[in-house]
């Protein structure tokens, strides 16, 4: 089976792969990540939200965002409430939560999944619209 995307992802932020980001942050937008985050990563504003992780990013933390495309290593839970796509050289350790998934054949994963439910997504949606409203 084949996924069909409905959306051009559009990236507002870039950080290089000698970035080095310590502690909590949250971004608005797309950002595409080829460097390393130390600490929880948030990424808000609504459904075009997006994390596209390099094949050489790391983040050690928990990520929160509506729509990540992982080629890297994640060490920490995941909550992704729109779409999520793990390419055949990431690696994942911690658990996942997403409403849809797309795991490519290759790709390490020591984690839990679990399926969100329309409840869940909501209540994620509305944390995640509270914390963007926040920052204007």
């Amino acid at each position: 089976m084949k996924f069909k995307r409905k959306k051009k992802f559009q990236l507002d932020t870039l950080i290089d792969e000698n970035m080095i980001i310590r502690g909590n942050t949250t971004i608005t937008g797309g950002v595409r990540l080829d460097g390393k985050i130390y600490g929880d990563l948030m990424v808000i504003d609504g459904e075009d939200g997006t994390l596209i992780m390099g094949e050489n990013s790391i983040i050690k933390g928990d990520v929160y965002v509506p729509t990540a495309i992982v080629g890297g290593t994640i060490t920490g839970n995941i909550k992704c409430y729109e779409y999520l796509e793990v390419h055949a050289n990431a690696t994942i350790k911690g658990n996942i939560e997403y409403n849809l998934v797309e795991i490519h054949a290759g790709a390490n994963i020591n984690s839990s999944l679990k399926k969100m439910t329309k409840t869940e997504i909501s209540k994620q949606k509305k944390e995640l619209n509270e914390i963007s409203k926040q920052k204007e």
